[in-house]
């Protein structure tokens, strides 16, 4: 009977030992767990510092084209008045000439 004390005594002793060991471990994993997690919120969280930058760069740069597109836009259409201009005083100055020259008269 004393033996079988001693060996329930045994057993209580390895389940409280392997108990223990399991809390030890759970322990572990519940700070492992908490880590983990903070680590994937802290990158979330970088995630979208860095989505937000990117999109307020994007929109600058598509501002800056468009100012760009435009500023071009308007010299080309400077540009093209200035030339239209050019045009309308060379065909005028051409006409003054053309009206100064002697008509040509045909013999009939």
């Amino acid at each position: 009977m004393e033996n079988q004390l001693e060996q329930l005594e045994d057993s209580v002793k390895r389940l409280v030992i392997h108990f223990n060991s399991l809390l030890a471990e759970k322990h572990q994993l519940t700070q492992q767990l908490s880590t983990v997690k903070k680590q994937l919120q802290q990158q979330g969280e970088n995630f979208q510092a860095e989505r937000e930058r990117m999109r307020k760069q994007h929109e600058q740069d598509k501002f800056n084209l468009q100012e760009s597109m435009q500023t071009t836009i308007d010299e080309l259409i400077a540009e093209k008045k200035r030339y239209a201009t050019v045009l309308k005083a060379s065909s005028d100055e051409l006409q003054r000439l053309l009206q100064r020259l002697p008509q040509v008269q045909e013999d009939s």
